[in-house]
């Protein structure tokens, strides 16, 4: 599999990862894989998980001769037969990026009938430059109080995640990373997932934290607990030696940035139907 990493990296410059990163989050061995060669090198591939393709990528001198246009309708020829309605561009159960990084590859997945109803935004903040009590964000109401949560919170954990964004359950149900709970009158009132090891797109020695799945139950909403919260949360990231944090698969460009997030690339959500 070093090789289909090795291509990654030479077509994703701006967003590079370890070998240990690209194998756990692709999972190349359980994909189905579309592939070009020159000779024995390869040159271009597509991933294809499901109805999802996270990775599609040719060398750049290869490119403007069709190997780009032939693995794609490769991969969707795959998905017809198997029985898929519709194809998805990055994210799904297995992926590194969750859309099409803007630029050029856009212009490309239109061209052959794709289109997007919102961009991604990945965002990261340098620990260094991070104070919590500096921060001008309103306060949340008092008797609010935030904790990691335990193995007994897990029923009503799963049921705050359901009322906030049904979605993400089953990523609590497995979630192995710790998480903040953001808690009034002893009913969970948010919650974030925290991982001191969570940066997808460094490789460096950098301590790279990530937070996500960060909600707040609806009735509870608009009143400062969601930016507290991810700022305990990124204060407990600082406080275990991590130097960046990671956030990623958000539209919260403004909210995240009155912490101190800045924006370092988006993500086209490209889909199409078959």
């Amino acid at each position: 599999m070093r090789e289909y990493y090795e291509l990654y990296m030479r077509c994703f410059p701006d967003y590079p990862t370890t070998p240990e990163n690209f194998s756990t989050l692709l999972r190349p061995e359980l994909a189905h894989i579309i592939e070009r060669r020159d000779n024995s090198r390869l040159i271009g591939c597509a991933l294809v998980h499901n109805n999802c393709v996270p990775m599609l990528c040719v060398d750049s001198e290869y490119r403007g001769q069709g190997i780009g246009s032939g693995i794609l309708e490769d991969s969707e020829g795959y998905l017809r037969g198997q029985g898929a309605e519709k194809i998805v561009l990055g994210c799904g159960e297995h992926y590194m990026l969750q859309g099409v990084p803007e630029g050029p590859a856009v212009q490309f997945f239109e061209k052959h009938g794709y289109s997007a109803g919102w961009t991604s935004i990945n965002m990261a903040l340098k620990l260094s430059e991070f104070d919590a009590d500096k921060l001008d964000i309103p306060s949340a109401p008092d008797g609010v109080g935030y904790r990691f949560a335990k193995k007994q919170d897990i029923s009503p954990l799963l049921k705050a995640v359901e009322a906030a964004e049904v979605g993400w359950v089953n990523i609590f149900n497995d979630c192995s990373d710790p998480v903040l709970l953001a808690e009034l009158d002893g009913t969970i009132a948010g919650f974030e997932v925290l991982s001191t090891d969570g940066g997808y797109f460094t490789t460096t020695n950098q301590l790279v934290g990530s937070v996500g799945c960060v909600g707040v139950v609806p009735h509870m909403r608009e009143r400062g607990i969601g930016l507290e919260m991810v700022s305990h949360g990124v204060q407990w990231l600082k406080e275990q030696g991590c130097d960046v944090v990671e956030l990623r698969y958000t539209w919260l460009e403004s909210w995240y940035g009155k912490l101190g997030f800045k924006t370092v690339s988006r993500q086209w959500m490209g889909e199409k139907t078959l």
